[in-house]
């Protein structure tokens, strides 16, 4: 595994090609790319936390529908 640095938002991206870590890490989880119209989603909310484990794939409608339903229960 490579180096890795924190962007403006919190993500961890590669040092050599500043890509996203967790998307690196969800592609391998499923064995091939993770299309643009895909989001990698961290269950516990932690941005830094790329763990397989933490990590599911879902399309940007399931994402934004998921954060609207977190929102209203809150």
């Amino acid at each position: 595994m490579g180096n890795f640095h924190l962007d403006k938002n919190g993500y961890p991206r590669w040092d050599d090609n500043d890509g996203l870590v967790h998307r690196s890490v969800a592609a391998k989880m499923v064995g091939g790319k993770i299309y643009n119209n895909m989001v990698v989603h961290h269950k516990d909310g932690n941005k830094a936390n790329f763990r397989k484990s933490n990590l599911v794939i879902m399309t940007r409608s399931e994402h934004a529908k998921l954060h609207a339903a977190e929102r209203k229960r809150k």
